[in-house]
């Protein structure tokens, strides 16, 4: 039988990765955003996001996989988007953090 608190434990050890990759990725849209400033780009690009969810489900293969991996990359995007949007409107080299937001 499955130990509920190993499995719990194991959970946060992944968690606690979910949580320092998200925190780097948003470093990384922080790049972004000062990119497209300085190269007055849009911060949304439905096509290239399009294209990026389509490379990510590919990397599953069940359906309901498929979808959760959708929704979550969705979600994610979202969120960088956000935070470049609140860069271009600060304007470049200010770079607030995610917790300003």
């Amino acid at each position: 039988m499955i130990d509920l608190a190993e499995s719990r434990q194991k959970l946060d050890v992944i968690d606690r990765q979910i949580v320092e990759l998200m925190k780097q990725r948003l470093e990384i849209s922080k790049d972004v955003a000062e990119y497209k400033i300085a190269n007055n780009k849009a911060v949304y690009d439905k096509a290239r996001e399009e294209e990026k969810l389509k490379t990510l489900c590919a990397y599953v293969e069940d359906d309901f996989g498929k979808r959760c991996v959708d929704e979550l990359f969705k979600q994610i995007m979202a969120i960088s988007r956000k935070l470049q949007y609140g860069i271009l409107e600060a304007g470049p080299s200010t770079n607030p953090s995610p917790e300003s937001r």
